[in-house]
């Protein structure tokens, strides 16, 4: 995993716990920006989080996934937010422009291989593979994502490698076309708000 990443974290544990808990759970952990590291580290972060914060792990990947998107990766690629406009437009050309970017121009960065493609009008089917299988860290960075847009979308996992699949599939549609069959729902195992983007109060296109 990419210091980058790390630094994210270190970001979000500071908002989740204030600056004091925060440097107690980082304490004599320093994360190089420009360097990579053994996933076991970030995983070991990961789960000292969920012990401090009191949160599931699904909590903290999907609220870490969401701050990620709206701050880091917003500060990261602002030219990228502001082309995209809207959610499906960005989840759509994610992959060739910055995640193909990224795995050539950043050393030891290994994202995640996402293979999206257009629902129609009403939304996107998203495929993730990964060791790590962070899955609900990439719903969260879905979630901030349309946060950022100022959307409201729903998220729903048709396929889960954690529930035995070989991968991770995802709708993710505007909440006036949720209604249809699915062969398998995230709600069945996570609080449905969790999984819905707020309403939008207006739109954020802010880095």
């Amino acid at each position: 995993m990419h210091g980058l990443i790390f630094a994210s974290l270190r970001d979000y544990t500071v908002l989740r716990l204030g600056e004091e808990r925060a440097v107690e759970l980082w304490a004599n952990r320093i994360f190089e920006t420009t360097e990579a590291y053994d996933d076991e580290r970030f995983s070991a972060q990961l789960e000292g989080l969920v012990v401090a914060s009191g949160d599931s792990m699904d909590e903290v990947q999907r609220g870490f996934g969401s701050f990620a998107a709206k701050s880091t990766f917003a500060g990261l690629y602002p030219g990228y937010y502001a082309e995209s406009t809207d959610t499906f437009t960005f989840l759509l050309g994610i992959e060739e422009k910055i995640h193909e970017l990224v795995r050539a121009t950043i050393a030891g960065a290994y994202p995640p291989k996402l293979h999206v493609q257009p629902l129609g009008e009403v939304g996107v089917l998203v495929s993730y593979t990964s060791d790590r299988r962070l899955c609900d860290l990439l719903v969260g960075l879905v979630l901030g994502t349309a946060e950022h847009y100022g959307e409201a979308i729903v998220v729903e996992e048709l396929q889960c490698m954690h529930l035995g699949d070989p991968g991770c599939v995802f709708t993710v549609m505007r909440p006036e076309t949720e209604e249809r069959p699915v062969t398998r729902s995230v709600f069945e195992r996570l609080p449905r708000g969790a999984l819905t983007s707020p309403a939008p109060a207006g739109r954020d296109r802010g880095t």
